[in-house]
C-alpha cells in the first residue's frame, strides 16, 4: 500500500479573495401582496461595494405587459438611489435601508467571499434572480437605452416650462435655474452618480417640479419621488450652514374638478398625492400640488421676492 501526501496547495484557491457583506435587493411590484422577485444583490465592505441589478428585466412583460416598462424604470431609479445611499451610509443602507421607491426592500445581510465585490454580487445574483443572465453585460446597455428613450420621449415638460415662464417676467432669475433648463432645447443632462438634480436653486428657495399624470401615474410617481429625494439630500447639505431656504416639490397634477379626469383615477391620483406628502414630512419638505405652469411660475415669483 503506498502512501499519498495530500496538501491543501494541490486545490485551487482564490489568489486575492476579498470578504464582504451581501444582501440580495427585492421588489413587490404590487403593492401588499406577497410576490417579490429579486432584482438586485449588493455588496459592501470597508473598502467600498458593487450593486449588480437585473439585467433581463425584458421578462416582467410577461407577466405585466405594458407596464413592465414602468416597473423596470422604479427598479433602476432604486438601484441608482441605493448607489448613493451606499457611497454615503455603506452597511447602513443595508441595515437600515431607506429606498426611493416603494416596493423596494432589502433581504438578509449575509458574508460572502470572492475574486472582488463585484464578483460576490454577481455570483449570487445568478443564484438567486431569474432576472438576470450571466454575461449579458450587452442586455443591460439595451435595456436601459430603451427606458432612457421612452422616458425621454415622453419626458416632463413642466420644469422647462416653469423656467421659461419664469424667464419671461424675470429675467435675473434664469440664473437659479439648472444650466439644462436654460438652455431650452427641452433635453436634460444625464444623471450623475454623485450629483443630485436640483431644478431651482434661489435665494430664498430650493424647488424640484414634477408632474403626475394620470395616464401614467405608476411612472411618473416614481420619478417625482426620485426628485424628492435629490431635494433632501441637499437640504441635508445645507442644513448646518448659515442658509436658510424653503425647499419644495412642486406638482402639476390635476384637480378632483376636472372633467378629464375620472373618479377612479382621481381616487389613485390622490393616494399618490397622501404618500408623497407623507414622505415629504417625514424629510421635512414640503409637497405643494398646483394646476397650472402660470400659477406654479407666480409662486416662485412671489417668494424670491419676499
Amino acid at each position: 500500500m503506498s502512501n499519498v501526501s495530500i496538501s491543501s496547495s494541490i486545490f485551487p484557491t482564490l489568489t486575492s479573495s476579498v470578504q464582504a457583506n451581501w444582501a440580495p435587493i427585492l421588489f413587490a411590484p404590487i403593492v401588499g401582496s406577497y410576490e417579490r422577485f429579486v432584482v438586485g444583490v449588493a455588496a459592501v465592505n470597508e473598502t467600498g461595494f458593487h450593486l449588480e441589478l437585473a439585467n433581463s428585466l425584458d421578462r416582467l412583460k410577461c407577466f405585466y405587459g405594458e407596464d413592465a416598462v414602468a416597473i423596470a424604470n422604479a427598479i433602476h431609479i432604486a438601484g441608482d438611489y441605493l448607489r448613493h445611499d451606499l457611497a454615503k451610509r455603506s452597511h447602513e443602507a443595508l441595515i437600515k435601508p431607506d429606498p426611493a421607491v416603494s416596493g423596494i426592500m432589502v433581504g438578509e445581510l449575509r458574508e460572502g467571499e470572492g475574486a472582488s465585490l463585484q464578483a460576490i454580487a454577481q455570483s449570487w445574483i445568478v443564484a438567486l434572480s431569474s432576472l438576470y443572465t450571466q454575461g449579458a453585460a450587452g442586455v443591460v446597455a439595451v435595456d436601459l437605452e430603451e427606458i432612457a428613450t421612452e422616458t425621454e420621449a415622453s419626458g416632463d415638460r413642466l420644469p422647462f416650462m416653469v423656467c421659461e415662464y419664469v424667464k419671461s417676467q424675470r429675467d435675473g432669475l434664469a440664473r437659479f435655474f439648472s444650466p439644462d433648463l436654460v438652455a431650452g432645447n427641452g433635453r436634460r443632462s444625464r444623471r450623475s452618480n454623485q450629483e443630485p438634480v436640483i431644478d431651482y436653486s434661489g435665494s430664498r428657495l430650493v424647488a424640484n417640479f414634477g408632474t403626475l399624470r394620470v395616464s401614467a401615474l405608476s411612472r411618473s410617481f416614481e420619478l417625482v419621488k426620485l426628485r424628492l429625494w435629490d431635494l433632501n439630500t441637499v437640504q441635508v447639505r445645507e442644513r448646518d450652514t448659515m442658509l436658510h431656504r424653503d425647499y419644495e416639490l412642486i406638482l402639476q397634477s390635476p384637480g378632483k374638478d376636472d372633467p378629464q379626469v375620472s373618479d377612479k383615477q382621481w381616487q389613485r391620483l390622490d393616494s399618490a398625492l397622501q404618500e408623497l406628502e407623507e414622505q415629504a414630512d417625514e424629510k421635512k419638505l414640503r409637497l405643494r400640488p398646483m394646476k397650472t405652469v402660470a400659477e406654479i411660475g407666480e409662486h416662485v415669483l412671489r417668494l424670491e421676492a419676499a
